[in-house]
């Protein structure tokens, strides 16, 4: 590492040079056979530990066997490239479908028969009105 220059570097050259020790162990080549393979696992670890928390989405709309999984699945591979397709597919594959459609179903249900609350009260009295003749 210190070998850079052709010429020795007077003593105090360098403002931060290590001494002793430390200049062994940074000049050694063995240093960089240990290093790289550790870096290479590392990023090889990062990227699938990445890769895991990307197919989240895709995983629980598989084990909800969702009818929108392949949909799902889709939308994760397109997050690779656009993050907010992503939480797209995340928000679908964690939204629970049954409940969100027995409330529209409910809310569609009362659009076509309305409570007795609703009734208008001329209505309400022709009714009645009715009923005793």
């Amino acid at each position: 590492m210190f070998h850079v220059y052709a010429e020795e570097k007077p003593e105090g050259y360098f403002v931060n040079e290590p001494f002793g020790i430390y200049r062994e162990v940074l000049d050694a080549d063995w240093l960089l056979y240990i290093l790289l393979p550790a870096l290479l696992i590392g990023v090889v670890a990062l990227l699938m530990l990445a890769w895991r928390i990307h197919e989240i989405p895709s995983h629980k709309a598989g084990h909800k066997n969702m009818r929108q999984a392949e949909l799902v699945t889709a939308l994760t591979l397109l997050g690779l490239f656009m993050h907010e397709i992503w939480a797209l597919a995340l928000f679908i594959a964690y939204m629970d479908w049954q409940a969100f459609e027995d409330f529209l179903v409910r809310i569609l249900r009362r659009s076509r028969t309305p409570a007795a609350d609703d009734v208008p009260l001329e209505s309400a009295s022709n009714h009645s009105g009715e009923n005793k003749a």
